[in-house]
């Protein structure tokens, strides 16, 4: 009744199934439970392949890439734009 107890507050605290079974595993590695299998049709999304994201090195690359990415952002705010201005001036200043 307690590991059933426990794994309902896990489930309830988490946002992920296979989350909450991972925790419930390590918490009870006695028992293990079997994640739900992954569904191959769901009506209404599209399979999408993900892409891994490299982080960058060092400060000048992380400003450098988050540039890049408000420069090439379609709707820009006043904020970003800002923030363009601002990183422009601290990479001229870095080189």
């Amino acid at each position: 009744m307690e590991k059933l107890f426990t794994l309902l507050v896990i489930r309830a605290v988490t946002n992920n199934t296979d989350e909450a079974i991972k925790l419930y595993n390590t918490v009870f590695s006695d028992q293990k439970i079997e994640s739900p299998k992954q569904l191959s049709k769901i009506v209404g999304t599209t399979l999408t392949p993900v892409v891994e994201v490299k982080k960058p090195v060092n400060n000048k690359d992380e400003l450098v890439e988050y540039l890049i990415y408000l420069k090439n952002k379609s709707f820009k705010t006043k904020q970003d734009k800002e923030s363009i201005g601002v990183l422009e001036a601290v990479l001229n200043n870095m080189e």
